[in-house]
């Protein structure tokens, strides 16, 4: 069993309970979690046999930008269906930074994860 994780990947969204929220794409960075297994008899210098981290990035990344979500909880939860979908994963973890919002209150970050 492989355990992988990408860890603060800067996306822009626009998300946010209000309309002025929205507005403007904010930054946010997730960080994925997965794991998987690769059968015994199968070559691991084979990236057919493996999980391409470069796309699985690169869709959650694309995935992510053109939300538009209002709030934390339900991008994380379409998110990680579309990972599990298209990339037959089961055990995902999703957390997502925001960091602008938590400024406002005087905060490093606020996080939301499944």
């Amino acid at each position: 069993m492989f355990e992988v994780e990408i860890k603060n990947l800067k996306v822009f969204a626009n998300i946010g309970i209000t309309a002025e929220e929205r507005k403007k794409k904010q930054l946010l960075k997730v960080t994925l979690n997965f794991s998987y297994s690769v059968q015994k008899n199968k070559n691991l210098e084979k990236m057919s046999n493996l999980k391409s981290y470069s796309e699985i990035t690169q869709s959650l990344k694309k995935f992510i930008n053109e939300s538009k979500y209002n709030t934390l909880e339900k991008l994380i939860m379409s998110s990680s269906q579309m990972v599990e979908k298209k990339f037959k994963i089961k055990k995902i973890k999703i957390k997502i930074d925001k960091t602008i919002v938590a400024k406002r209150y005087g905060s490093e970050t606020v996080s939301v994860s499944n």
